[in-house]
């Protein structure tokens, strides 16, 4: 019952924050929420952190993670290297500002829908634990510490994950990086750049659909995509993104990243998205330095990726 009120409590305050947000929302692009705003924004959601992890409890069935962009330092945990961490793709790198772009995505989606995701963010360092490995290579090897922040970060992602497929049947999970090889966003479907090279025909007439991140989603779309044009297609979230603004890979015209560098898809999006089972997509979502980089920018890319995450599950789930 407690539960029951709660909800109709957060309910009643998300009502009123859409209604204030559609009446002082300039026309003219997007925008800081005021600072009474924020407060209520906040009040509004569960927010929880532990042991250098934060929770937001969404109401929606779209999940964030932010796993690489951490500056928590702490002397008393021991520091990653490439002895205590026997990873072959070994790095410590911070993916600047994805816990600030992360939270314009949430703020933002929260404007134009009324709707906030599950939002699950490392706050620790990179250089302690890699949230987006899988155990034995994510922490230094005998500090049970570490493996704690790393446990609770993975508890939530799969707390999230089973509470959007119980209450929705369906989801989408979205991981959030940086990098800077490209001048675009890279998203990741688990499928290497080899495999993106091939022919649409190619790509739905093998079993490289149950091979990706998106295996789920391909069987059900409500629209009858293909396999090919979840990917790249004029419907695709990356066909989506581009036409809002931001500039990605693949989608069409530009269908594979080719011969240049490109992320296709760590641990979490082979976890929790639906290449193993399961009702929740997932795509890793690499951004570009200079979408994250200054503030402004951060906002307008906020803006135009909460639209498409909008638009596109409008698309496959409605």
């Amino acid at each position: 019952m407690k539960e029951n009120r709660i909800f109709s409590s957060l309910l009643l305050v998300l009502s009123a924050l859409l209604a204030l947000s559609a009446c002082n929302r300039p026309d003219d692009g997007p925008r800081h929420l005021t600072p009474e705003e924020i407060e209520q924004y906040k009040k509004q959601q569960t927010v929880k952190i532990e042991k250098y992890v934060e929770y937001r409890q969404g109401n929606c069935p779209i999940i964030l993670t932010v796993p690489h962009g951490g500056t928590v330092v702490e002397s008393f945990l021991t520091l990653r290297n490439t002895s205590n961490c026997p990873d072959p793709d070994f790095a410590t790198d911070l993916d600047y500002n994805t816990r600030e772009l992360a939270d314009e995505i949430d703020k933002a989606f929260f404007q134009q829908t009324g709707k906030h995701p599950y939002m699950i963010i490392a706050l620790i360092k990179r250089n302690h634990v890699d949230f987006n490995r899988r155990r034995n290579y994510a922490i230094p090897a005998g500090d049970d510490n570490v493996g704690k922040i790393y446990d609770a970060y993975h508890e939530y992602v799969a707390k999230a994950r089973s509470e959007v497929s119980q209450q929705y049947g369906h989801g989408l999970l979205l991981d959030i990086h940086g990098q800077s090889h490209s001048e675009q966003i890279d998203l990741g479907y688990l499928l290497p750049v080899s495999t993106l090279n091939l022919s649409d025909e190619k790509l739905n007439s093998g079993t490289y659909a149950a091979s990706s991140s998106i295996a789920y989603l391909t069987r059900t779309n409500k629209a009858g995509l293909s396999f090919a044009q979840l990917l790249r297609g004029e419907k695709s979230f990356g066909g989506i993104l581009y036409k809002n603004g931001l500039e990605c890979v693949p989608r069409p015209q530009n269908l594979s990243p080719g011969n240049t560098p490109y992320f296709y898809g760590g641990y979490t999006t082979r976890i929790y998205g639906s290449y193993g089972g399961g009702v929740v997509d997932a795509i890793q979502c690499e951004f570009r330095y200079s979408y994250r980089d200054t503030q402004s920018e951060r906002l307008r890319c906020a803006a135009a990726f909460a639209k498409s995450i909008d638009a596109f599950t409008k698309v496959v789930w409605e």
